[in-house]
């Protein structure tokens, strides 16, 4: 069952989408650094840009005490101008977008599309594991997708099959499902693109697969992990890794920091992919769990401080299981 986009008003000092230059009151500076001729630029370049934030709410946030509000607080600091959703468990997509003033489109239980501009769902047969919208930003529309590909047969628990018995980790059915939804997602993407013409698309969520541009052979093993590849052959750019190449240096292991080390590999399943923008800024948002991690990642802004493993999870100021991927994106050439 589909459910209609639903419309908030945005809350009274809520950045809007249409911002233009004569917002900002023309006796102010925008920063006491700043000449009037650096900020009007500043403010030309945001006017430019587009915000993107993917976040994994970990079953709606049943699992973190006084969730709602602290995924609020979360994302009242983003300044986000689009924002995806997974595990919305039913209404938290529902209920973060009126408390932030977004529009929410929602095909399913599962995911979202959030923004403070109109959005409009794209009803497309990929539920429960895809939502499609068009957002109508200041940049001209965008078609995006938020993402949750199947999570059975997790690939990284056989890390120390490879690169031996490769195809028989890509041949379990978990793996294959992933593939066909990945497939299933690029093919609506194509017909949708026929039907509204040419527009920048960004598909970004919990694709629960790590990405060959992390498994390269030298800190991880060598492997070619179908649906990440299956986007990528497809001409998208993983807007993390376009500003943080180094897996080394920036090894953005989205999943999972509340996890022993001991009982759980850590790994990067969280991704935007764009096309038709380049992206200007990436990074991962949320709570560090040691300090030989995520501390020490180049990509990894830490958001609540330290926080507590599971089972001692509940009270963690971040309130998920999942960092957020964030991005900030541009047409080319501007």
């Amino acid at each position: 069952m589909s459910h209609p986009a639903e419309r908030t008003l945005p809350p009274e000092n809520s950045r809007r989408p249409q911002d233009t230059l004569a917002d900002t009151p023309t006796g102010q500076n925008t920063s006491a650094c700043l000449t009037a001729e650096e900020a009007f630029h500043a403010k030309l370049r945001e006017l430019r840009s587009l915000k993107v934030f993917s976040w994994n709410l970990w079953f709606g946030g049943r699992e973190i005490d006084d969730a709602a509000a602290k995924q609020a607080a979360v994302l009242n600091a983003q300044d986000a101008d689009i924002v995806l959703l997974q595990e919305c468990f039913g209404t938290a997509g529902m209920r973060l977008g009126r408390t932030a003033g977004m529009t929410v489109a929602q095909q399913d239980f599962n995911c979202a599309v959030l923004s403070a501009a109109p959005v409009r769902l794209l009803p497309t047969e990929t539920a429960p594991f895809a939502t499609a919208a068009l957002v109508q930003t200041r940049m001209g529309d965008v078609l995006a997708w938020s993402v949750h590909l199947a999570s059975a047969d997790y690939g990284p628990y056989r890390a120390g099959d490879f690169p031996e018995a490769a195809e028989d980790v890509f041949a379990q059915a978990g793996e294959q499902q992933r593939t066909v939804q990945a497939e299933h997602v690029l093919a609506e993407t194509h017909r949708l693109l026929e039907e509204l013409g040419d527009a920048p698309v960004v598909i970004a969520g919990d694709f629960n697969v790590p990405s060959s541009l992390d498994w390269n052979g030298e800190h991880s093993p060598a492997a070619q992990w179908p649906a990440p590849q299956r986007f990528m052959g497809d001409g998208f750019t993983d807007a993390f890794r376009a500003v943080h190449p180094d897996p080394g240096a920036s090894p953005g292991l989205t999943w999972s920091q509340i996890e022993l080390r001991e009982t759980e590999p850590r790994d990067r399943i969280d991704f935007i992919y764009v096309k038709g923008l380049e992206v200007v800024e990436a990074d991962h948002l949320g709570g560090a769990a040691d300090s030989a991690d995520t501390r020490e990642d180049a990509g990894f802004t830490e958001y609540g401080g330290i926080c507590r493993h599971i089972p001692d999870h509940r009270n963690n100021a971040f309130p998920s299981d999942h960092l957020a991927v964030r991005a900030t994106l541009r047409h080319p050439g501007t």
